[in-house]
């Protein structure tokens, strides 16, 4: 197997690195986080590093790959992958694991709600930085997708919107920003309501939390009848 080889300038390699504190070679990181998604308790942590580790393998092109779509899905967070700003910010991750599910999650609950527009933006960015056609990106983007459609459950893809949702904060955006999800916009609401009444006396808080769970209710119903 060949790989693609890198050019030490790439921006966006350079802004992965400076997100994920990378101190070693990009190659033995890939294969050392991988190993670690993959070794996790946690299903979807689990498949996350099942899937990128199959994508390394079956695109031939090496760890390229798993860049390539660490890298859709941050620019998909929000993420600009800039290593200056990145540094700047201070920005460092207490769970490294967690941002690479977000970022796999975003491919897969956010590609399809982009415009053509959108999307091609991305595409000329990656191919820009990488070296590589717009069609094996887009290959592997719908391998993730398919992918993980075929090993994890309805319930456990879900649980991916939380990691989303996590990572998203980090660049000011929502789940609802990446999913452009109706559902996804009043749940975020509904959790800024909830919090906004921690400070509140118990009772209060109470009376918060079953209005909210009431209106959380009546819209799953409304949402139901509309599919």
């Amino acid at each position: 197997m060949t790989s693609l080889p890198f050019v030490p300038s790439n921006p966006i390699v350079d802004a992965i690195k400076a997100l994920y504190g990378v101190a070693t070679s990009v190659n033995a990181f890939i294969d050392e986080h991988i190993a670690k998604l993959k070794a996790h308790e946690n299903e979807t942590i689990n498949a996350t590093g099942r899937v990128l580790e199959n994508a390394k393998a079956g695109f031939g092109i090496g760890y390229i790959t798993p860049l390539i779509l660490t890298a859709t899905g941050q620019l998909l967070l929000g993420n600009q992958l800039n290593a200056t700003a990145i540094l700047a910010s201070g920005m460092t991750l207490s769970n490294p694991l967690a941002m690479t599910c977000g970022a796999i999650g975003a491919i897969y609950y956010g590609w399809q709600a982009l415009s053509e527009e959108e999307k091609n933006a991305i595409l000329a960015r990656l191919t820009a930085a990488f070296e590589v056609g717009v069609e094996l990106i887009k290959s592997m983007i719908s391998f993730v997708i398919s992918s993980l459609g075929s090993i994890l459950s309805k319930e456990k893809l879900a649980e991916f919107k939380n990691f989303v949702a996590s990572a998203a904060e980090n660049f000011g955006k929502t789940l609802a920003d990446i999913t452009r999800d109706i559902k996804d916009k009043f749940f975020h609401v509904m959790d800024w309501v909830g919090n906004a009444w921690k400070e509140a006396s118990t009772s209060v808080q109470e009376g918060a939390e079953r209005t909210k769970d009431s209106v959380k209710e009546t819209f799953e119903k409304m949402t139901k009848k509309s599919e």
